[in-house]
């Protein structure tokens, strides 16, 4: 065998050419790869080459277009019936390639529950944060079910999401729901200016264009509620203000303000009050402005619930259950309900609760027009019994029995 250039006596180096690289090789490294079969010339006098085995190559690093991605088909496993589904290949690639196992995944726009539900799978925790009910419930669901197959397979196996097979010790099954900075406010505005007229006893200004009402001798008005109040929103204000009012009132009362005002918000900028005083002069406007999120301690927006749960023959009975909140909106809108199962949107019970982490081993999420059972049948190996009740309205409550 002949290398480039000639006969190989005498010469101390072989040059030899693979298919994506140039190496060049000390003459006992080359007798050593020719002897194992390694080096292969189709004819004499052409160019050696190396032979290359696919797991000896470090492969193409991984370009910021992934076209090896399937999109999710029609009859996927995966599906959960999300108009913005996204396939868990993609979302395990991203995780594997950015986290180690036991990290913290942050989805704040969750959906469907996809990044939660492989996050889950491969060891990592997680949060995750929508403003779709839909997608809530969606992601509880789903998350349930991933949690009802790692414990019943006990290993990662079927999932085939392992990283470099790095091998996973703990899952981090159990999970909790929140609805934060009173978030059935932020659903529907109408809604909640309802609501916060009523907890803060406001009394309604008729035929007023300009304030949502009146309470102990001020003009209210209620501020955009599903953000933070800004100079702009004061515009509404400032252009509504009648002038001539104004200047009868301060040629009356030259030491009074000619209007007496209170702004209702969720989180404001500083200064609210000072920039509308500032942009009403020369007429003096005493402002007040009431903060629902920083003075929330003052309100009572919401009842807690209550509910009947008993021990009986080994089951779980849940005789009774009054969701308070969603009962007092159904009385304003009179409805009536006969059967409290009609109030539930789902029932889960630990059935070995330690205190800390709720951890649901029967789900009874109905479908349809399916109600909950209300009765449970008790494991033999239950200890500390935990049961969660989650109404119509999200809101849930949970109840220990020992």
């Amino acid at each position: 065998m002949t290398a480039p250039g000639g006969d190989t006596k005498g010469n101390p180096f072989y040059e030899v050419f693979g298919i994506w690289r140039h190496w060049r090789y000390s003459k006992e490294k080359m007798n050593d790869l020719i002897q194992k079969g390694l080096v292969v010339q189709t004819s004499e006098g052409n160019v050696p080459r190396k032979k290359l085995y696919l797991d000896e190559g470090q492969g193409v690093p991984i370009q910021s277009l992934w076209d090896d991605v399937s999109a999710l088909s029609s009859q996927s496993g995966e599906r959960v019936d999300y108009p913005t589904q996204k396939p868990e290949s993609l979302l395990a690639r991203i995780i594997n390639t950015s986290t180690n196992v036991n990290d913290l995944i942050f989805d704040c726009f969750m959906g469907s529950g996809t990044t939660q539900a492989v996050a889950l799978k491969l060891g990592r925790r997680f949060i995750g944060a929508d403003i779709n009910l839909g997608a809530v419930q969606t992601t509880t669901k789903r998350l349930i079910t991933v949690a009802e197959e790692l414990y019943e397979a006990n290993t990662n196996s079927k999932l085939n999401f392992q990283a470099n097979e790095t091998k996973i010790d703990k899952f981090y099954t159990g999970f909790q729901t929140y609805n934060v900075n009173h978030y059935d406010f932020f659903r529907n505005e109408l809604e909640a200016k309802d609501l916060l007229i009523k907890a803060l006893e406001i009394q309604p200004v008729v035929n007023s264009s300009l304030y949502d009402g009146e309470k102990d001798g001020r003009m209210v008005k209620i501020m955009p509620i599903n953000r933070i109040a800004t100079r702009a929103d004061l515009n509404e204000l400032i252009t509504g203000f009648s002038q001539t009012t104004f200047e009868k009132r301060q040629s009356e009362n030259p030491n009074k303000p000619v209007e007496y005002i209170t702004l209702v918000c969720m989180g404001h900028e500083p200064d609210l009050s000072a920039q509308l005083q500032n942009e009403m002069k020369p007429y003096k406007i005493d402002v007040e402005v009431v903060d629902i999120l920083r003075d929330e301690s003052k309100l009572e927006f919401k009842r807690d619930s209550e509910a009947e749960i008993f021990r009986e023959n080994g089951k779980i009975i849940i005789k009774q259950f009054y969701p308070m909140n969603l009962l007092q909106k159904l009385s304003l809108d009179k409805q009536n309900v006969e059967d409290w199962k009609e109030l539930v949107e789902s029932v889960m019970i630990d059935f070995n609760f330690d205190g800390a982490i709720f951890e649901p081993k029967l789900v009874n999420i109905p479908e349809g027009n399916e109600l909950v059972t209300g009765k449970y049948q008790i494991p033999a190996d239950a200890g500390t019994i935990r049961v969660k009740i989650t109404d119509l309205l999200s809101e849930s409550l949970e109840v220990t029995i020992k």
